[in-house]
């Protein structure tokens, strides 16, 4: 596991959108993992959250467990790229309504 958490817990999450925090290692840089991914046809979107600073994978359309595994190579070869340490952590922030285990 990389150590994500859904910003979410399961009762308020839904099915389309998953939002994740950003990890919380100083090499991570969104704007470069996000190219990354876009340079191997990998769409995510960054956070619509005004109290975290997140991203979000939609899992609508026609996938295959294939692509799911291709996204999260994906993902774990561009963190270690940045040098992100994994499994990644992400505080838990209770003030500002965060709703991650």
């Amino acid at each position: 596991a990389m150590g994500f958490h859904p910003y979410l817990d399961d009762q308020a999450q839904g099915c389309i959108i998953t939002t994740f925090l950003y990890p919380d290692d100083p090499n991570f840089d969104f704007p470069r993992f996000y190219k990354e991914l876009s340079d191997r046809g990998l769409v995510i979107y960054p956070g619509k959250l005004t109290k975290a600073d997140c991203f979000r994978l939609g899992t609508i359309g026609r996938l295959f467990p294939a692509d799911v595994q291709a996204l999260l190579l994906a993902v774990k070869e561009v963190l270690s790229g940045m040098g992100v340490s994994l499994p990644v952590t992400q505080q838990k922030t209770e003030s500002e309504g965060i709703l991650t285990g």
